[in-house]
């Protein structure tokens, strides 16, 4: 009997890549002899896989897809999993952080001959909601909140580009105080990076001291100008390591507490949430298991 695979996937996968779920099927069950059946979200929440032999369970999507599983899976089923990601989104953050396969016909062939097994940890805030990648507040917030969804499929990840423009001569609009473990500090941009920062195009050579059980903490000065902002981005596209730029504040933090008044808006993987004082961060007890 043949062995199954559960596909996840986002609901515009298939207009995205054209029959992109006939092409997976081809891949999984064709060249690799896999049954394929697809998912929703009550199976997400109703199934759990035994504990002898793991489920494959497919996401095809990008990080908001991914997020969503996460967060509809019970965390304790979730371990009972091995994780298969087709990146089929804008950003594919955390497909990146972990060096998979940008096609996604490639990503599936991986998966399907389920070779590796890494280790993941979620970020957990006031243990409710869980993130795979990164925790973001301010000017790039804003650029992605303003992106729309057609522009995001036409043009992949350029589409943050424009808004992103628009937004830095308002960068102080968007500067607020707050405190991580009560040291206080001011900014227009915040990224709390749970998965690795290659998901944000640093370069691998910057961040070859990374500790991956450690939340990356980062943030922009309030005191930067246009130029500032226009050479961080220019510099990063480029591949140079801005995180030694004097404009930004770069470390590693096991977990933490932020603090700040009034409610704020967030991403988490790119999913807005709105979220008062204050946020307690800490990694899921309970591991996720990718294929890679």
């Amino acid at each position: 009997m043949n062995k199954t695979i559960f596909l996840y996937a986002n609901p515009e996968f298939d207009e995205r890549y054209k029959c992109g779920i006939s092409r997976l099927y081809r891949i999984f069950f064709r060249e690799h002899g896999l049954n394929l059946e697809i998912i929703d979200d009550e199976f997400l929440k109703s199934n759990i896989p035994k504990d002898d032999f793991p489920d494959i369970l497919v996401i095809a999507g990008g990080d908001g897809t991914f997020h969503r599983v996460i967060n509809t899976i019970p965390s304790p089923v979730l371990t009972k999993y091995n994780l298969g990601i087709i990146p089929g989104g804008t950003a594919n953050e955390f497909a990146k952080s972990i060096g998979l396969p940008r096609s996604f016909e490639d990503a599936a062939r991986v998966i399907a001959q389920n070779n590796k097994v890494i280790i993941s940890k979620k970020g957990v805030i006031n243990g409710k909601y869980h993130f795979a990648t990164g925790f973001l507040y301010g000017i790039a917030c804003k650029a992605l909140e303003e992106t729309s969804v057609k522009s995001k499929f036409y043009l992949g990840s350029y589409a943050y580009q424009l808004p992103g423009l628009f937004s830095i001569s308002n960068y102080c609009d968007f500067v607020k105080k707050f405190n991580i473990n009560s040291t206080g500090f001011s900014t227009g941009y915040l990224l709390i990076n749970n998965a690795s920062l290659l998901s944000k195009n640093i370069p691998a050579n910057s961040i070859k001291a990374e500790n991956k059980n450690l939340f990356s903490f980062v943030y922009l000065y309030p005191n930067l100008n246009i130029g500032d902002l226009l050479r961080l981005i220019v510099n990063n596209q480029i591949g140079e390591n801005i995180l030694l730029d004097p404009m930004i504040n770069y470390r590693q933090i096991d977990d933490f507490s932020l603090e700040f008044e009034g409610m704020i808006s967030f991403m988490l993987d790119g999913e807005v949430y709105k979220l008062a004082s204050p946020l307690k961060f800490e990694h899921s007890e309970h591991e996720m298991k990718i294929i890679v």
